[in-house]
């Protein structure tokens, strides 16, 4: 029997942000299953406009022979013209978008048009609180939400729930999911750390702990914070447990 085909909306896959990482995840995971085609979303994509095909990268590096996975680089996150197109000419059986709301307000100005013939389903998370009901009409244009965290799991349960607005319909205990996403551990696991390595991180001192932080250097990331929250540990700890502590 075919597989059904899904088509993904999100960063492009290859990339390294937390979006792309976890795209990749979620393709590798299923691609036994489901057959993928993804417009993937870059600033100022080098590869803009071409579909390329990666199924054969796939077959030899994960041994799945039936892998079926393109992407078409995209410079943004498409637009309902291109979604149009892509329905008609790829014949997805889903489409699944994964980020912000807020990059998608074209696709949920015509869900209407496209969830009479493909069911739209959207990858969420959301962990601010109070419950943003703001959001409210972009979770009740999808037909299925799967919530990243435990957290924005019960912000859409409860946000799906609400029935105030006449036009408001609660959802059904199906279209609200708890997906966590996380990462192959075959791939990311604890690694023997050769001296010589160490050394050339840290040079001769030893340390006790080191704390790693891997991010982009932009405000929204808050590395500020981040700083500042290992500055307060290193006081409470005292000066000579702190010697021995590296950031």
């Amino acid at each position: 029997m075919a597989k059904k085909k899904i088509l993904l909306l999100s960063d492009d896959l290859r990339m390294a942000s937390g979006i792309a990482t976890m795209s990749k995840e979620l393709v590798l995971g299923t691609v036994h299953k489901y057959d993928w085609f993804q417009v993937g979303a870059a600033i100022n994509h080098p590869e803009a406009g071409k579909i390329l095909d990666v199924s054969e990268d796939i077959r030899q590096n994960y041994g799945i022979q039936d892998a079926n996975v393109k992407i078409l680089p995209w410079n943004g996150y498409g637009n309902a013209d291109l979604i149009r197109q892509l329905i008609n000419s790829e014949r997805p059986d889903a489409i699944l978008h994964f980020t912000d709301p807020r990059y998608w307000t074209w696709l949920y100005d015509i869900e209407h048009e496209i969830r009479q013939n493909v069911p739209l389903l959207f990858y969420a998370i959301w962990d601010d609180l109070p419950d943003p009901m703001y959001n409210r009409n972009f979770y009740e244009s999808c037909d299925w939400i799967g919530c990243i965290s435990r957290q924005t799991y019960g912000i859409i349960k409860r946000i799906g729930a609400r029935v105030d607005k006449p036009t408001w319909k609660p959802k059904a205990d199906w279209q609200v999911s708890y997906v966590p996403h996380g990462i192959n551990t075959d791939i990311y696991k604890p690694a023997d750390v050769s001296d010589e390595f160490y050394k050339d991180v840290v040079g001769d001192k030893k340390y006790d702990f080191i704390l790693y932080w891997s991010n982009r250097n932009i405000r929204r990331k808050q590395p500020s914070d981040v700083i500042y929250a290992y500055k307060l540990f290193c006081d409470r700890i005292g000066k000579e447990k702190a010697d021995k502590f590296c950031y």
